[in-house]
């Protein structure tokens, strides 16, 4: 699990911060859950299609529920943001997965943790890692931040 893009150190550093997070039980907002989650510490692709070049990053999932994920990372997120998830679990074929950011908090040392609740899914049979042109516009609609972005690039 090295390609995450971690060192040695940082990712045992990570999969010990995890292991503490699941051991404190649930959290306040457990309760609002419709679906129950489950450990699941992996790694996996992450787009940022708001960003210039719409960039692939590597992260460290948390855990895993037919509605959503929970991953750690280095970055700061806002609430509402779109991101598309590139994973090959218990499919067939590799999926990509657009996701809207529920929360993002603080939990130590720079590193936070990011709810994502699953919005749509594609198949990815041939690992391309395309972004549906649908989704793209689908984000810019919805995403006021990101039609800022869009607009500030232009002027530019």
């Amino acid at each position: 699990m090295s390609h995450v893009g971690l060192s040695r150190q940082e990712l045992a550093y990570m999969q010990n911060l995890i292991a503490r997070l699941d051991a404190q039980g649930p959290g306040p907002g457990s309760e609002r859950r419709v679906r129950p989650r489950i450990d699941f510490s992996h790694p996996l692709w992450l787009n940022l299609p708001t960003e210039p070049g719409k960039p692939w990053v590597h992260i460290l999932s948390r855990n895993l529920s037919t509605g959503g994920l929970a991953f750690l990372t280095r970055q700061i997120f806002y609430v509402n943001q779109h991101l598309v998830v590139s994973h090959e679990l218990n499919e067939k074929e590799p999926l990509l997965v657009l996701s809207r950011v529920c929360f993002c908090r603080s939990l130590e040392m720079n590193i936070f943790e990011v709810g994502l609740s699953f919005v749509a899914a594609e198949k990815d049979p041939l690992r391309e890692r395309r972004i549906p042109a649908h989704w793209l516009s689908q984000v810019f609609r919805s995403d006021w931040l990101a039609r800022q972005k869009c607009l500030a690039g232009a002027e530019r």
